[in-house]
This record gives C-alpha cells, structure tokens and sequence, in this order.
C-alpha cells in the first residue's frame, strides 16, 4: 500500500510539468496580403533571404499567408489560372505616410478552443491524481475489514468528479477569455491597419516587386518550385 501512494504522489507531481511543456520551435510567420496580392492570383511558391523554399499555407478568405521557416525577410511567386507571374517582397522597409504599404507581419492568434481544453485537461489529471491520493491515503488505513477501502473509493471519486466539474468550467472560461482577447487583437490590428497618420519608421510590408529587381537566385529557386 505503501508503493500505491508513493506512485500516486509521483503521478500528482509529474502532471503539470508533463502538460506545461511548449514546443520548442519557433511560431510560424503570418503576413496579411489583402491589398498586394492581385485579384486572380494565388501564392505558388516562396523563398527565404537565405534562398530555401518555405513551407506555406494561404488563406484565401482573410488572405494570410503563413510561412514555416523564418527568415529576414521573403519574395513569394504568384500565379494566376492562366499561369502569368507576379512576385512579392515580404520584410522590413522604411515607410511613412498613409500612401505608403502597410501590411503588417502578425503574430498568430492562439485557438479558444486548444487553450480551453488545455485548461480542462491539465485540471482533469490532476483532480484524477488528487482523487488517487485521497483513496491510497486512506486506503492505507485498512485493518483487514474493508471499510477503509470503502471509504477511501468513495471519497477519492468524490474528489475526482469534483476536481472534473471544476476543470470544465474553467476550461470555459479560459477558452471564452482567450476568445475575447482575440477579438481585441484583430480589433487593434484593424486600427493600427487603417490608421491614415503614421510615423517613418521600419515596418514589416508586403508589396509587389518587378521580377527584374528580384535578384536571379530567388527568381531561380522559386520558377524552379513550380516547374518553370
């Protein structure tokens, strides 16, 4: 019995630690391109500063483009139906004023959803060890009769579902506030998108750019995604 709470404590322990842990590679890129992205055309392929091909995702109801490696800055090959090509500069410029672009880089939103079950996950499990501890605690207490037993099932699964109860609801409320700073977010961006008076400064733009000023490695790597 001694063994039983001993694991039981390690579970406990060991719980939180195991579901805190992040990935450790890096948040993907997101690039807004309403404004630049040509009305027809669909991005085809994209390379780095460094001259590697990014893996990518395009949105084409809210036209974000995610980029899966990062890098200093992008140009991205666009196609239409009829196959012409268009490119785009993604990264840093100097720009000023509200003629200039200004389509931000963005930092990804977190999902409702995944932080919502997370926090109820991580309550779960632990309201599931503390009913496990409750039970070897008690259960330890047994002198042959089974009472102790008894006691210690019943009081353990009591503090398990309520431990569970608990968990949901603040798994809801973590999901509702993560959506809520969300709406925030988007919100600020919208301002900060429309806003006509804007110092110089280096911003992160996306813009189209002649194929003749794209230097011919990028231009290389890119017809070369494509079949070109």
């Amino acid at each position: 019995m001694k063994h039983l709470i001993r694991l039981a404590l390690v579970a406990l322990f060991i719980t939180p630690f195991s579901l805190s842990a992040e990935r450790s590679i890096m948040d993907p890129v997101v690039y807004d391109l309403r404004g630049a992205l040509t009305q027809g055309y669909e991005v085809a392929a994209v390379v780095t500063d460094a001259g590697e091909l990014s893996e990518f995702t395009f949105d084409t109801a809210s036209s974000y483009l995610t980029l899966l490696k990062p890098a200093t800055f992008y140009y991205a090959l666009c196609m239409d139906t009829a196959g012409q090509l268009a490119y785009l500069y993604m990264g840093p410029k100097e720009v000023g004023g509200s003629d200039e672009p200004y389509i931000q880089e963005l930092t990804p939103l977190p999902s409702a959803t995944v932080q919502g079950a997370k926090t109820a996950g991580r309550g779960y499990l632990i309201s599931l060890g503390s009913g496990v501890v409750v039970f070897a605690a008690i259960a330890a207490l047994d002198d042959g009769d089974g009472f102790a037993l008894f006691v210690g099932f019943f009081t353990g699964l009591l503090v398990a579902t309520v431990g569970a109860v608990i968990s949901v609801a603040a798994g809801l409320i973590k999901g509702t506030k993560v959506a809520l700073d969300n709406r925030a977010e988007i919100q600020q961006r919208e301002a900060g998108r429309n806003s006509s008076s804007r110092s110089s400064n280096t911003q992160f733009v996306v813009e189209p750019v002649d194929e003749l000023l794209v230097p011919a490695e990028f231009t290389t790597a890119l017809k070369l995604a494509v079949g070109r």
